[in-house]
């Protein structure tokens, strides 16, 4: 089971010209979860949600510590754009980084 987080919003039966930037279409939001949640919506305890997603938000707020706290890296130049056609919807060469060290704390 894969979740293409690139066709995410991008469904063309939803949303007109989906793949142009147009943060507009959001301007007047109703404040339903639903809307933009593809799991389900509403409250996690009595509604229908996924079952991974508190493990999946604090295994990203971890990763994200670790990668903007404790870790320094450069990311070299690189071809970051994305075929939508391809599942997984990634770059070609995945995120390269190099020169990886540990912040002293």
């Amino acid at each position: 089971m894969l979740l293409d987080l690139y066709a995410t919003n991008r469904d063309s039966r939803s949303w007109h010209e989906p793949q142009r930037f147009a943060p507009e279409r959001f301007a007047h939001w109703n404040g339903s979860a639903f809307n933009f949640i593809t799991q389900g919506g509403g409250d996690s305890a009595s509604g229908h949600r996924c079952p991974g997603e508190r493990l999946a938000i604090e295994l990203l707020r971890a990763s994200l510590c670790m990668l903007t706290r404790h870790m320094e890296y450069a990311v070299p130049a690189q071809d970051l754009r994305i075929d939508p056609s391809r599942m997984p919807a990634q770059p070609e060469s995945q995120l390269v980084i190099s020169d990886v060290r540990r912040v002293a704390q």
